[in-house]
């Protein structure tokens, strides 16, 4: 439940709407020229590791799958929290450009922007509902542990904590923007304010940061590898059979281990 809230809230957070407009329009100063080749830029690197963490996943199990792109996400936005500090108003070299008056204007800040944040978002992205299936998991392993069938109790709680975070993103974004003066949501437009700097990064970069430091602490505790989850399956099927012979619940849990 810990990872799974921490990374809803990261991708909430630092993705809204308002985030992107201070980013891309106010710090880099090009809204409509940035905004959308960087979410495309996104999605064509999370293309490959929706791959790579589905084969992951098979051949290692859920947790080993999500620890492993976490990890990889966190370390790429090492590199973005560092572009993001080094970033100055007005210094072409310190800001992001792809296309200006009908000609390519890449620089080398731009590309490593793309090769951190391409890279980071492509991993996250691809995990951030890897903790829906492992729902799944802890249904079966309640299962197997008590011989109970919640699956409908473990769906409620996670949903019931998905929403949650989803509404808290929107707040924190609005505090944050409300705490350096500006009393409506800035928009592709809205010229640079003080404090906007250390609004963006904050948003963009160490929460996002530090979700994914909490989800990896917490998923230290979860012990449904791979093999684990092939021995609760072996055994939640065997027990189904023997209920189905006819036997009671209290004997198939002390025979079947």
């Amino acid at each position: 439940m810990v990872a799974g809230a921490g990374c809803k809230l990261a991708l909430s957070i630092a993705m809204n709407g308002t985030v992107l407009c201070m980013l891309y329009g106010s710090m880099m100063g090009d809204y409509n020229g940035l905004y959308l080749p960087m979410m495309i830029i996104g999605y064509v690197f999370s293309v490959p590791f929706f791959a790579i963490t589905i084969r992951t996943s098979q051949k290692k199990g859920q947790k080993a799958s999500f620890m492993r792109y976490i990890s990889l996400a966190l370390v790429m936005y090492v590199g973005v929290l560092v572009l993001m500090i080094m970033w100055k108003q007005g210094v072409p070299a310190l800001n992001l450009s792809l296309y200006s008056n009908g000609r390519i204007t890449i620089n080398l800040y731009t590309v490593l922007f793309i090769l951190f944040f391409g890279v980071g978002y492509g991993a996250y992205y691809a995990t951030a509902d890897m903790p829906i299936p492992m729902v799944a998991d802890c249904a079966d392993y309640e299962t197997y542990r008590s011989g109970k069938f919640v699956p409908g109790i473990m769906g409620t709680l996670f949903s019931l904590v998905d929403k949650l975070v989803s509404s808290l993103s929107s707040t924190i974004v609005g505090i944050a923007v409300a705490m350096i003066g500006l009393k409506t949501l800035p928009g592709g437009d809205t010229e640079y304010a003080a404090g906007m700097k250390i609004v963006v990064i904050v948003l963009f970069c160490i929460i996002p940061m530090i979700a994914w430091a909490i989800s990896l602490f917490a998923m230290k505790g979860y012990i449904l590898t791979g093999d684990k989850m092939k021995q609760i399956q072996k055994v939640n099927a065997e027990r189904l059979q023997a209920l189905s012979e006819g036997k009671s619940v209290e004997e198939v849990m002390n025979n079947i281990k």
